[in-house]
């Protein structure tokens, strides 16, 4: 739980998984255009168009208005109703919507009208996204211009020699195949598009040309349309061009038959699809890798671990995670500048992967932060002896700046199953060790042992002074306001506690919030928090004030106590505040048991509270799986902010991050905004809110309730 206010540290969120031939060894800009490049090619050879939950177009790309002969203004706010052609039956549509309402992406083909009155055919790709309801709450359509293609099947209904003339003449790939799957006629285009003379593929069999891996499925598709004597779904496949490379086709196979019903050919139309294929591949590479190193993300190291895990457990093998980082790196930055500092992450990269087995996996978990899993060890000194290796090789001094620049680092060691039995613990306790190796002398490694737990007598007495805290009502709510961006207008406010010790004075809630996680006393005090937070709202609305939501930080140990649900419904219900008025931010944390997490999220949601990531891109969460999970709203990390108006990196981040929102249609509030520039550079990008310093520091009740008259006056 953070109820604190206080800075986070520095993390970078998750990024891309499979290695792109320009994703490693090409400097940051051109690695950049290229993927700009690859973005240019597929808008301009498909119609995207975005729709909400009603069918009501809130998104078309220029191929869209030039295909349907519609002006952008035209479309937008209008239905697909727009472009109905009239040519297919109510049973198709309501079989459409039926699909993608119940969360399955459609495809088929339609038939649309121009603006012109003319027809034309497209190639549609719907898929839905859902809410935290699994409902569908908007609709992405990719579609191809398949019109040429429709007008010569048509043809080829009504006559086999119309049939050869147009598919002699198309840019798709067209192929006549017997029940076996032997080709009886290719079209010239197989030529033109693969290299191939068609003399070389008639009487061949079609899976020879298709990669060892695919066959299966081709042959399914095959016997699947043979079997049926029904147009078999969309088939992707790669094909073998006369260079030996393979590119990916897309095909449908339309059956031939007698009079007698049986099937006497098969008809393939195929187009090449690998430009859409690579996109793809790029996006997924980004969603699970660092964009600097290339390394996996912590998304992806925590995927494996797990696997990794059962496995080990299975079968009583032994692992091993390394968490270490740079000593001393932020002094790099500070006086080389961002540009050296990045150098040096891409050399320790390198120099690490070399110091591993191959089996092994580096990761990039936060700005120079890495891990290493170690799996199938003998013995403990297998990770030593990597460990001691990685220690040394980053000791050697880096020629990067016309003179030597040294640098070492600190590594933590924790083994399963001896010192943790999940990829969490493990985690946890290797980073527990990299921080007695901090706190001692830096520059070497150390294994986890049990004493880094033993908590110091501060701690203790801490312990017992929370306890007496609680009973005797020591804590008092701060609020710090959330503010529109655009317009300047007070949209929330956070509770956040604030500990009055009657010796102490106040102590800060990096200390206290710790003990009270570990101890289990952070459930009756964020249970404090929280019904104090509704109590004080629906008090500064029943004076008046215009209504906004207060946002409540839930710790994971609360979250998953079993009471939770109920114990939120009984402070509504005490305090008399509309559940919309209330809002609980969870870290990212939670989502290390996404299921569990997901099902808890919807009971919230069932009772008209929304619910927001606080801290995003510091933890479990991925674009991904966002799209799956019932929330309303994204914190960003005020650890992307603070160096935001300096750090490219940073920019990008955030960017990223606000794109993949707006596409989710979530909110997102950007933390830690303390300079104009800041809040300039996240104005542009499009976020919707703000808090920090810039706007207010946190507020005693008494001085919100001023901040909220003063707000409530100037919006009049």
């Amino acid at each position: 739980m953070n109820l604190s206010d206080e800075k986070k540290s520095p993390a970078v969120p998750l990024s891309s998984v499979e290695r792109l031939p320009f994703a490693q060894d090409k400097p940051l800009p051109e690695q950049v255009k290229e993927l700009a490049d690859v973005k240019y090619a597929l808008d301009q050879a498909s119609i995207v168009a975005i729709t909400d939950r009603h069918g009501i177009i809130r998104y078309a790309n220029d191929l869209f208005c030039k295909i349907s002969g519609y002006q952008r203004e035209e479309l937008l706010g209008q239905d697909h109703r727009i472009l109905n052609s009239g040519y297919h039956s109510r049973e198709f549509f309501r079989d459409m919507w039926d699909t993608i309402r119940a969360g399955k992406t459609w495809r088929g083909e339609i038939r649309n009208k121009a603006k012109d009155g003319s027809y034309y055919w497209v190639d549609t790709t719907i898929v839905p996204f859902l809410d935290e309801q699994g409902k569908p709450y908007q609709y992405i359509s990719i579609r191809n211009d398949i019109t040429s293609r429709k007008l010569m099947e048509e043809a080829l209904r009504k006559s086999e020699e119309m049939y050869r003339l147009i598919s002699e003449n198309s840019s798709d790939l067209i192929a006549v195949i017997d029940a076996e799957g032997y080709i009886l006629y290719a079209s010239p285009s197989h030529k033109l598009q693969l290299g191939h003379d068609t003399a070389e593929l008639e009487n061949s069999h079609l899976l020879q040309w298709i990669h060892e891996d695919d066959r299966e499925i081709a042959a399914a598709g095959i016997h699947q349309t043979s079997a049926a004597r029904n147009r078999s779904p969309h088939l992707e496949f790669r094909f073998r061009t006369k260079s030996g490379r393979y590119v990916y086709l897309e095909a449908s196979i339309n059956p031939i038959l007698h009079q007698s019903g049986a099937v006497s050919h098969l008809v393939l139309v195929m187009r090449d699809i690998t430009e859409r294929k690579t996109t793809e591949q790029t996006i997924y590479h980004l969603a699970y890798h660092d964009p600097l190193t290339d390394l996996p993300n912590r998304r992806l190291f925590m995927d494996r671990l797990r696997k990794e895990v059962q496995y080990a457990r299975r079968f009583q093998s032994q692992l091993a995670v390394l968490f270490l980082d740079l000593d001393r790196f932020k002094s790099i930055n500070d006086t080389l500048g961002h540009e050296v500092g990045d150098l040096v992450l891409a050399e320790t990269t390198k120099r690490i992967s070399k110091c591993v087995r191959e089996k092994d996996l580096v990761a990039r978990i936060g700005g120079d932060e890495f891990t290493v899993l170690l799996t199938d060890l003998k013995s403990a000194l297998d990770a030593e002896n990597i460990a001691r290796r990685i220690v040394a090789s980053l000791q050697e001094p880096l020629e990067l700046v016309g003179r030597p620049l040294h640098i070492s680092c600190s590594l933590g060691i924790a083994l399963f199953p001896a010192d943790g039995t999940d990829a969490d613990e493990l985690l946890r306790r290797a980073d527990m060790a990299l921080y007695s190796v901090k706190n001692h002398c830096r520059n070497g490694y150390a294994f986890f042992h049990a004493d880094m737990e033993e908590r110091s007598l501060e701690r203790i007495l801490l312990q017992n002074e929370l306890k007496k805290a609680l009973q005797q009502e020591q804590f008092q709510l701060a609020f710090q306001p959330k503010v529109d961006l655009s317009s300047g207008q007070v949209t929330g406010m956070e509770a956040l506690v604030r500990w009055e010790h009657p010796e102490l004075g106040r102590l800060s809630p990096g200390k206290f919030i710790p003990i009270a996680e570990e101890t289990g006393l952070i459930v009756p005090l964020g249970e404090y928090v929280l019904r104090r937070a509704c109590q004080q709202n629906k008090e500064w609305q029943e004076l008046g004030y215009p209504p906004v939501k207060v946002s409540v930080n839930l710790s994971p140990r609360q979250f998953y106590h079993p009471d939770l649900v109920s114990r939120i419904q009984e402070i509504l219900s005490t305090t008399k505040l509309d559940p919309q008025w209330l809002e609980l931010e969870v870290t990212e944390s939670i989502f290390a048991d996404l299921d569990h997490a997901t099902a808890i999220l919807k009971e919230i949601k069932k009772l008209g509270v929304q619910v927001s990531i606080d801290d995003f891109g510091t933890g479990y969460s991925s674009f991904s799986y966002i799209k799956h999970l019932p929330v309303d709203s994204l914190k960003i990390d005020a650890s992307f902010i603070r160096d935001l108006h300096v750090n490219k990196e940073s920019q990008a981040i955030v960017k990223a991050i606000l794109t993949i929102a707006k596409t989710l249609n979530l909110t997102v509030v950007a933390e830690g905004v303390e300079k104009t520039e800041q809040h300039a550079l996240l104005s542009e990008d499009g976020c919707n809110q703000g808090q920090g310093y810039l706007f207010s520091q946190p507020l005693s009740g008494e001085e919100f309730a001023d901040y909220l008259r003063h707000a409530a006056q100037a919006k009049t």
